[in-house]
């Protein structure tokens, strides 16, 4: 049986949408990018799970030529980057997590990134320092089953936690609560 460890779409969502709204892109363009972050995990659909969608090498072959396509179009190659962004993070946060082909079909390994600080504290407080990039052979392969979950405790936490501050400037800078809040420039 096949054991599947992954991060949950919510993350893969909610960290390129905040990371997003922290540089100033609008709500709509940020989500969108957002969404297809979770493009990876389509895989899935095909009773496959990181395989070929989880490299950079796939991602830079779709990239490229949408962006030679718009070359002349700001805003559509701004929001292709985005997306592409949005797809790196969903491979970097997969790479902590479990075994990923991140430079299929350049290696033919998975690749997976791990590391810790302990503490032990007794008469002689000690720390220890763990760490390193493990490469595995690439077994991408059908599944009959997949049990994994899709939403955990800590992940709808740390959601809400990087949410907030998106969720009050929103509230605030459309006027929800009183009047609306126009920023002064820095300067």
């Amino acid at each position: 049986m096949v054991v599947f460890r992954l991060v949950e779409p919510l993350l893969h969502f909610v960290v390129p949408f905040v990371s997003f709204k922290a540089f100033g892109v609008n709500l709509r363009k940020a989500a969108l990018a957002s969404l297809v972050a979770l493009a990876p995990d389509a895989d899935v659909l095909f009773h496959i799970h990181r395989s070929q969608s989880h490299s950079v090498i796939v991602l830079a072959t779709i990239l490229i030529p949408l962006l030679l396509v718009a070359r002349n179009r700001k805003g559509a190659r701004t929001l292709i980057l985005m997306c592409g962004l949005g797809v790196l993070s969903h491979l970097i946060m997969d790479l902590f997590q479990a075994p990923t082909p991140l430079l299929w079909p350049l290696l033919n390994e998975s690749l997976v990134v791990s590391g810790g600080l302990n503490i032990q504290i007794g008469s002689v407080p000690t720390f220890a320092a763990t760490g390193g990039v493990a490469t595995g052979q690439s077994t991408i392969g059908y599944f009959s089953s997949f049990d994994a979950p899709l939403v955990t405790a800590e992940g709808i936490g740390i959601s809400i936690v990087l949410l907030a501050p998106v969720i009050v400037s929103t509230l605030l800078n459309t006027g929800l609560f009183g009047k609306k809040r126009v920023d002064k420039p820095v300067g």
